[in-house]
């Protein structure tokens, strides 16, 4: 097993988070989460239980109803988030909406179209930056979107749910790509998924949380039973199947089943 790399992201220390929207819904009950410089960390639960809500709140995008959210060794703009839809602006080129976060940050034109180019490169769409978003498929505008999200090279990158929507090949080609993405950016990753195969095969933690208000149930070390470098052949192994097997043991358990 290949070493990890050396750490670049930010930790998070989550201490009685909670929220309760208007008209009394509760979607997080308090709870403590501490997440370290680097990691992978996937979310999963049942569906409305308040993973997304949480995600939000970490982002900032949501105010907790009680406790704090502390970030440590990260401003504000390293914090990317990427969303089940691309959202990408349909009226700007490929190339555009991967630069816009550098436009808006006021960088130079040259430096951010050639950023964006690299990105581009990168995710595997070079030749595509003068396309249209309705030009592209939904595995290649869910490229660009995370392209886009990269391009500030964020110390935190926060995904609710971005492969929901695609076929299962491509998912699985994404999900390939996003972990050596990982291995390369040393970021911190926070991943929200309904999928155990997609939590086990990207994660190197995962954190199963009960049915609403979210509860953690199980907060799961995968780097100990896994490898750091992930191929597709890893989902066929007795080790990924029992992986995926204590997952879902703790989802149903925090289903009420």
């Amino acid at each position: 097993m290949s070493m990890p790399p050396t750490n670049r992201g930010t930790s998070l220390q989550l201490e009685r988070i909670a929220k309760t929207f208007v008209g009394g819904v509760e979607a997080v009950a308090p709870l403590d989460l501490s997440i370290n410089e680097g990691e992978f960390v996937a979310m999963i639960g049942p569906s409305g239980c308040g993973k997304s809500t949480l995600l939000r709140m970490i982002a900032g995008l949501e105010k907790p109803t009680s406790g704090s959210i502390q970030r440590i060794g990260q401003a504000g703009a390293d914090i990317a988030y990427v969303f089940q839809d691309a959202h990408l602006l349909p009226w700007r080129r490929v190339l555009a909406n991967v630069a816009l976060p550098l436009e808006l940050a006021g960088v130079e034109k040259q430096e951010r179209l050639e950023r964006a180019h690299r990105l581009l490169e990168e995710v595997g769409l070079s030749g595509l930056e003068t396309r249209f978003p309705a030009q592209l498929s939904g595995g290649q505008r869910m490229r660009v979107s995370l392209a886009r999200a990269m391009v500030t090279s964020p110390r935190l990158l926060l995904l609710d749910e971005p492969f929901a929507a695609l076929d299962e090949i491509t998912r699985q080609q994404l999900d390939e790509w996003l972990r050596q993405l990982w291995i390369d950016s040393k970021a911190t990753v926070l991943f929200v998924t309904h999928s155990i195969a997609e939590a086990t095969f990207l994660a190197d933690r995962a954190i199963v949380f009960s049915t609403r208000p979210a509860k953690i149930v199980t907060d799961h070390d995968l780097s100990a039973h896994l490898p750091h470098q992930r191929l597709a052949d890893l989902r066929g192994t007795p080790v990924f199947a029992e992986q995926t097997r204590v997952l879902y043991q703790a989802l149903r358990t925090g289903d009420g089943a």
